[in-house]
């Protein structure tokens, strides 16, 4: 199973976004765990999370959060704007797990 965070504000709109991505990995038949937090509420879920995305809107925290878990966390990234607010589940997930499949084989 792949846990993937995605980070933002307030965790409402990017909620949805999270429905959709469950939804397209349903119809592949991928196993994740998959949750929206706000940022300041994440630290409980990341010792556990393999993908971390951030939302457009706090994307200027990026930098920190690498600093902090790029030993820890394999995949951190940002959300295209434009996949975010159209929600482009499927295309998010589909970007995200290849970044995470090529972070397993450089290991």
């Amino acid at each position: 199973m792949i846990t993937i965070t995605l980070l933002c504000s307030l965790g409402m709109s990017t909620s949805m976004l999270v429905d959709n991505m469950k939804g397209a990995a349903e119809a592949r038949g991928v196993e994740i765990d998959i949750d929206a937090l706000p940022f300041q509420n994440a630290d409980g879920r990341l010792a556990q999370t393999d993908i971390l995305l951030f939302s457009p809107q706090i994307r200027h925290l990026l930098p920190k959060f690498k600093e902090k878990y790029a030993g820890s966390i394999p995949v951190i990234g940002t959300i295209d704007i434009s996949d975010y607010g159209l929600l482009r589940g499927e295309k998010i997930l589909t970007a995200c797990l290849a970044q995470w499949e090529a972070s397993r084989g450089a290991s």
